[in-house]
């Protein structure tokens, strides 16, 4: 019985406009921030929540990469941690992350303020997983790279010039 009304559901969402199935997914509770978020952004956020984005852990783990180093500042590693909380090259974005928030109408809180906790004793796995986070995550990803294959080419390139100029002529 649920299943033919789960096929019946289906049907009637092909029937309907993006705009309408979007909305069916955030009143059935999904999460709104994320999905009025460009693409780009809402995919970095999900595969930075569930550990496949393009940072140094992740390319190491899938034999893309020799170390962990981060890309963005020279840190020993470059993990999700990091890159949220620690990361020299994104402090005044993390400021505003885990503390300032952003005011007017569309605004939001700092997430230390959200979960009642210092950024060092919040794990980024909980960050993610909390609803009332998402829009301070995804204004977050819409101005650093984190995640992005700029990132990963930059660091090649670079890579590739030390190498040339070890080898030297």
């Amino acid at each position: 019985m649920k299943w033919e009304e789960s096929k019946k559901e289906i049907k009637e969402m092909g029937k309907k406009s993006k705009h309408s199935y979007r909305y069916d997914l955030v009143k059935r509770g999904g999460n709104s921030a994320v999905m009025e978020a460009k693409k780009t952004i809402a995919a970095r956020f999900y595969q930075l929540k569930s550990g496949h984005a393009l940072i140094a852990k992740y390319l190491l783990r899938i034999g893309k990469r020799r170390d962990m180093k981060c890309w963005w500042c020279g840190h020993e590693y470059q993990t999700r941690d990091h890159l949220f909380k620690w990361c020299k090259r994104w402090k005044r974005e993390q400021k505003r992350l885990w503390v300032d928030g952003q005011e007017g109408e569309d605004g939001y809180e700092g997430v230390e303020k959200v979960l009642k906790k210092p950024k060092i004793s919040l794990p980024m796995s909980l960050v993610f997983a909390e609803e009332k986070c998402s829009q301070a995550l995804m204004d977050f990803l819409s101005c650093i790279d984190v995640g992005r294959i700029s990132g990963v080419v930059e660091e090649a390139e670079n890579s590739d010039h030390e190498e040339l100029s070890d080898g030297g002529v």
